[in-house]
């Protein structure tokens, strides 16, 4: 399954990216999310090249649904692996994937920042796969949902705190 977004910021790119890759930010953010044990395990960046990887607990946005509750706690153990990387002045690019423990799906995608010093759109596409029989297309299509919600709240957190 497959989302798309559009996040348009009042910030010029290098502000957004800078962000992304500020530890004090990230952890504001977070505490907005009500996430709770945040640990950045990675984050460096240079002039061309990026990479950020966090690990926290995360409650659902929406209630788990008993069919999946085996595999969905309150509390989830979530690591998100990014690898960015400047395509030009104008864009950077990004591989990430997100990790769910004891949840069996693969969620990953890419994002493409573009913009100049004035302003700059933030394009993301998701995707969800869990190949569990029978549950497979429930499970994803839950995690979508939770996707789309947390996506949607983390872009209004983040240009909040810009």
């Amino acid at each position: 399954m497959e989302l798309e977004f559009e996040h348009p910021y009042e910030a010029g790119l290098d502000r957004v990216l800078g962000a992304f890759f500020d530890e004090a930010h990230i952890q504001a953010k977070n505490a907005r999310l009500g996430s709770r044990n945040l640990r950045v395990a990675e984050l460096e960046r240079d002039d061309a090249f990026g990479k950020l990887v966090i690990e926290r607990e995360v409650t659902s946005s929406a209630a788990v649904p008993a069919m999946l509750a085996s595999f969905h706690r309150e509390w989830n153990q979530v690591r998100q692996e990014e690898h960015w990387f400047r395509k030009d002045d104008g864009e950077w690019h990004c591989e990430f994937r997100v990790r769910i423990e004891n949840v069996p799906a693969k969620i990953k995608g890419i994002m493409k920042l573009k913009g100049s010093g004035q302003q700059c759109t933030n394009h993301v596409s998701l995707s969800v796969r869990c190949d569990v029989p029978l549950l497979g297309k429930k499970v994803a299509k839950f995690l979508v949902e939770d996707s789309r919600a947390k996506i949607e709240r983390e872009y209004q957190i983040t240009r909040q705190l810009l």
